[in-house]
């Protein structure tokens, strides 16, 4: 969700629809399909990226008017962390959020924090942890903190020009694609589900490690 305000919504639209009037138009169709989602049973979810201070009563519009019907998640903004995380924790703040869960994607970048609202609502916090393919990213050129923020955060499919459905594992590296039917018998098929089967292992049991006792040397 970019905009709130049809003003918000203009100022990040291509110059050719950059006007306020079809930016209300567009909100307005948004609320609809929201209310049509929820009265049918499907669940909405809204991703918002919140750059930095200037962001938060825009974040804060959208749990107000959606949070009850919608799974509001905060994103980070992955080129300025630090302004976004401090943005963030303003908004968790403001709201009196609790922190509630933790939730990990084992074989990927993604993790999240749920938080409980005073009034019941959730809100979910949402950041990168930093995750590598062992085989596929070893010797990559964007493999480094600048160039490579997002790490890897899952396989996605994408439809070639007049061709057949692809799976990439890298947004920045469209060249590791390779079409369905070859991706599942692929080497770099093997490596992902191996991947996400070992951090499923591991994450599995640091959950269920027993406490050590503190060391008191």
């Amino acid at each position: 969700m970019f905009g709130t305000t049809p003003e918000e919504l203009a100022a990040v639209q291509a110059p050719r629809l950059a006007s306020p009037r079809l930016a209300a138009r567009t909100l307005d169709a948004l609320a609809d399909t929201i209310e049509a989602a929820c009265r049918h049973g499907v669940k909405v979810s809204a991703n918002i990226v919140i750059p930095d201070h200037d962001h938060v009563e825009r974040v804060l519009r959208i749990i107000e008017w959606h949070g009850r019907d919608v799974i509001v998640r905060m994103l980070v903004n992955l080129e300025e962390d630090g302004a976004s995380l401090t943005a963030m924790r303003e908004v968790l703040d403001h709201l009196g959020a609790v922190p509630d869960l933790r939730v990990i994607t084992a074989g990927a970048s993604d993790q999240r924090t749920r938080y409980r609202l005073p009034d019941g609502r959730t809100l979910y916090a949402k950041s990168i942890r930093p995750v590598r393919l062992p085989d596929t990213c070893t010797g990559c050129r964007f493999n480094n903190d600048r160039d490579c923020q997002e790490g890897y955060y899952g396989v996605r499919m994408y439809r070639a020009k007049n061709g057949p459905f692809m799976i990439g594992v890298c947004i920045q590296r469209m060249d590791l694609c390779l079409p369905l039917g070859e991706f599942v018998t692929s080497q770099r098929c093997t490596e992902v589900r191996n991947f996400r089967d070992d951090e499923t292992a591991r994450l599995t049991a640091l959950h269920h490690a027993p406490d050590r006792e503190p060391n008191r040397s």
